[in-house]
């Protein structure tokens, strides 16, 4: 096999893992959703303490993988930005919603 075929081969397998991890995290997105609809205010969305374990298990998983932990934390940095402004935006919804509920059901 050629260098110029086992590189189109490692990029066939890059493809499929991609189509894996892009599954997971929209997986992992859901539940996120899910949950958004029990956070009441910004501080139990933004939940620091949370974030931090996250980071800290996502980085020893990575370790045990043998993936570089900063890489694996940089990517759930993102992913956990990403997410935060998505609960925080359904959050805003939620509370823009409650006045006019209330003002229907008055009527």
């Amino acid at each position: 096999m050629s260098g110029t075929d086992r590189i189109e081969e490692l990029r066939v397998s890059i493809d499929a893992l991609d189509r894996s991890i892009v599954a997971l995290l929209a997986e992992r997105t859901a539940v996120v959703r899910e949950l958004t609809e029990f956070k009441h205010d910004e501080e139990t969305v933004r939940s620091p303490r949370r974030v931090e374990q996250v980071i800290a298990k996502v980085r020893a998983l990575a370790d045990a993988h043998g993936m570089p932990p900063a890489v694996a934390e940089a990517v759930y940095r993102t992913l956990i930005d990403e997410l935060t402004v998505l609960q925080l935006r359904r959050l805003e919804e939620r509370r823009a919603a409650r006045p006019r509920a209330a003002a229907n059901g008055a009527a």
